[in-house]
């Protein structure tokens, strides 16, 4: 396993039936920051872009064609302290669909369900790999 180089950014691109409702999900209660957005000429955001510690999610209308699709793309995003962030989404009544868990490969890691269905885990590496008996890493 390579890990000398640092990877470059990746921005997913998410389509949800409204970015007003998901940008909101993603300011008020998971603590994102506005990074940009466009308004159509309905009045309503054909999308915006959120942002968190330099991760950044792209949500959109559907365009040229494609379609809203639930739970096929699970979303890492990295926090400082992944205890504190945490603890703040469970005060903030942020529902825990994944429980805080040291893994393995030293992730601590949970996760939450957006309100379009998708899986959005938060972690930061705390701990060496410990791989389970009989796992080949490559």
């Amino acid at each position: 396993m390579n890990t000398a180089a640092k990877p470059s950014s990746v921005m997913p691109l998410r389509y949800v039936e409204s970015v007003d409702a998901m940008r909101s999900f993603y300011l008020e209660r998971l603590g994102f920051d506005h990074l940009m957005g466009m308004v159509g000429a309905d009045g309503l955001l054909d999308f915006a872009i959120v942002q968190r510690a330099g991760a950044m999610l792209m949500l959109s209308r559907p365009q040229n064609g494609a379609t809203l699709t639930a739970g096929s793309v699970e979303i890492y995003v990295e926090v400082d302290d992944v205890d504190a962030y945490h603890d703040r989404l469970v005060q903030g009544g942020v529902a825990i669909s994944q429980p805080l868990t040291t893994q393995w490969w030293g992730d601590r890691n949970f996760a939450i369900v957006d309100p379009a269905g998708h899986l959005i885990w938060f972690w930061k590496t705390v701990a060496d790999m410990q791989p389970p008996a009989g796992v080949t890493l490559i």
